[in-house]
């Protein structure tokens, strides 16, 4: 009995060192430098549900000049694109280009909170610090901060508010950091700040022909920046 049921824990302990990381452990495929498997360059697209309104439209529009990839899912906030930056380096080789953009969430009063979800101060100093990170993982990446879009002129705040004018703050600080850098801005909000609601199909998301016009205007910018 005791010999089984030694064997028993031994076969236990086996499965958790085979399935399980030490903790803190990051290093997986995923986040592993990927391998270049085409001769165009690659441009990366980092950011939030605006993004992947538009992401499909920019790799339509650069279709045989570059490569255009991107995370699966919505890079969210400031501080998750920060965390997750080492698992994104699985994506991309050597990019060409690296926009990135986050701010919606950073500004949102989420789910009827009194305050914003980051703070403008805690937005810049992430902002700073993603540049950095980017930089340490692809050096030769030209770097993009695209500004955060506004908010549907009809006023509806939805569920996780925030407002135009909270936007321009948090843009204007991003703004300020990326200057700092070096880095270019693509000046989305511009771009939509006239934008009716009629391009839009709730308090923030762009509808589909008018996430696509983005699309055209972030890909000529960004074949731009690679030198296309």
């Amino acid at each position: 009995m005791r010999r089984h049921a030694m064997l028993a824990i031994l076969a236990v302990v086996a499965v958790l060192q085979a399935g399980a990381a030490p903790e803190g452990h990051l290093e997986d495929a995923a986040s592993r430098p990927a391998e270049k498997t085409s001769s165009l360059p690659e441009i990366l697209l980092i950011g939030d549900s605006i993004r992947i309104g538009y992401c499909k439209a920019v790799a339509e529009a650069l279709n045989g000049k570059a490569e255009v990839k991107w995370p699966a899912g919505n890079c969210q906030n400031s501080q998750n694109i920060l965390i997750s930056l080492v698992r994104w380096r699985g994506l991309v080789a050597s990019p060409k280009v690296v926009q990135f953009n986050c701010g919606h969430w950073d500004a949102a009063c989420w789910d009827g909170d009194a305050d914003a979800l980051t703070t403008v101060d805690e937005y810049a100093r992430n902002v700073r610090k993603i540049i950095h990170r980017i930089r340490r993982y692809w050096p030769e990446a030209k770097i993009v901060f695209a500004t955060t879009t506004p908010m549907n002129p009809n006023g509806r705040l939805g569920r996780n508010a925030r407002t135009t004018e909270s936007i321009r703050r948090y843009n204007a600080a991003a703004v300020a950091i990326a200057q700092s850098e070096g880095i270019a801005v693509n000046d989305l909000f511009a771009i939509t700040e006239k934008w009716p609601e009629s391009e839009y199909v709730d308090y923030c998301h762009f509808n589909k022909e008018a996430a696509k016009r983005l699309g055209g205007f972030v890909a000529a910018r960004l074949a731009s920046e690679a030198g296309l």
